[in-house]
């Protein structure tokens, strides 16, 4: 399986970038520290409106082949969940050589390569191996031939319903169901619908203006309680910036309450739990520790957030418990978003 970082290093074609935001820029210097030159920014014609993203004239796809031909490659850097968007990036990897990036990095700034499979090699086997399902280790091996290669396909193969996560959980209308990243109230709306009705809700949202929308949908409702507040080890502040939609960035500093779920519960029940923070998802399974030793709640556990999600958020619950039944799956979604361990 060759690495995408590795090969682009000796490409002689033109590398035109797809997209104009943020992931635009780390794959633009991610590319330059590597020697790599960026010949051009490209974007679809609904969002070129004469436009330039660092000092580059964004250019449509037909002027880029007018100026370096058809033979080019193109590197995208954006996603979506939007079906027709999905489709538009298929359609575009028919006419092109097209890549996907991860993105991703590890502490020492590192991207996923060939290099981070023979370093991690017993801990990601280790984690292959409790896996339970035989779509489980396709979604596994799938999600790491994408960032190894950076190719869209494998993702495709294994993009599921959202709902397909929840039906693993076996909700029922008893369970207590505490809900890490509530943004808008969509998944304890999800969580309701699949079990039918709810004994109690804890919701999470650290955002101001999500917690908003989640209050104006469930607040005063018997039962459900909203915390506008992050999860984490323990309680504190952390400084909190925001990002597009579900985006949002936990960092050091002050200015957003952090609360554990140990400290939250106090030793209550709890059946369930959510967890899509942002990459703060093995913090807070240490704030939950207590909590999951007593009760052994399942777990929806996001881990497609930093370079080494796949192992170390298992290690963090055998840390705590190591009864549980692994399974794996990944949203429909481009690129590799969305992708959950949930625990059973």
């Amino acid at each position: 399986m060759k690495s995408f970082w590795k090969e682009i290093k000796n490409e002689k074609r033109p590398v035109v970038i797809y997209g104009t935001g943020d992931a635009a820029e780390k794959l633009f210097n991610m590319l330059k520290k590597r020697g790599i030159r960026t010949m051009a920014f490209s974007s679809s014609s609904t969002f070129l409106r004469d436009r330039s993203f660092l000092s580059y004239k964004v250019l449509s796809l037909e002027r880029v082949e007018e100026i370096f031909g058809d033979d080019i490659v193109l590197l995208l850097a954006f996603g979506s969940h939007d079906k027709a968007v999905i489709d538009h990036i298929v359609s575009l990897s028919r006419e092109y050589d097209l890549y996907m990036p991860d993105l991703l990095r590890d502490e020492e700034d590192e991207a996923f390569t060939d290099e981070t499979l023979r370093k991690e090699s017993k801990r990601i086997e280790w984690a292959y191996s409790l896996l339970s399902d035989s779509f489980s280790r396709d979604v596994f091996s799938s999600t790491l031939e994408y960032r190894m290669t950076g190719r869209i396909e494998p993702l495709m193969k294994v993009g599921r319903e959202e709902e397909e996560n929840w039906d693993l959980l076996e909700l029922k209308k008893e369970d207590i169901f505490l809900d890490g990243g509530a943004y808008n109230g969509d998944t304890v709306s999800l969580f309701i619908q699949k079990s039918g009705g709810y004994n109690e809700i804890y919701a999470f949202e650290p955002s101001s203006l999500s917690f908003r929308r989640l209050n104006e949908k469930y607040g005063g409702k018997e039962g459900i309680n909203l915390i506008n507040a992050a999860l984490g080890e323990k309680d504190g502040e952390v400084s909190f910036s925001l990002g597009h939609g579900r985006g949002n960035k936990v960092e050091k500093g002050g200015g957003t309450r952090v609360r554990s779920i140990d400290s939250i519960l106090e030793g209550r029940r709890v059946d369930v739990i959510k967890l899509d923070i942002e990459g703060e998802e093995e913090n807070a399974l240490e704030g939950a520790k207590e909590t999951i030793k007593k009760y052994r709640p399942r777990i929806l556990l996001s881990c497609y957030h930093k370079n080494d999600d796949y192992w170390r958020l298992l290690e963090k619950v055998w840390e705590i418990r190591d009864d549980y039944k692994v399974y794996m799956r990944k949203n429909i979604s481009l690129p590799n978003w969305d992708t959950y361990y949930v625990l059973k």
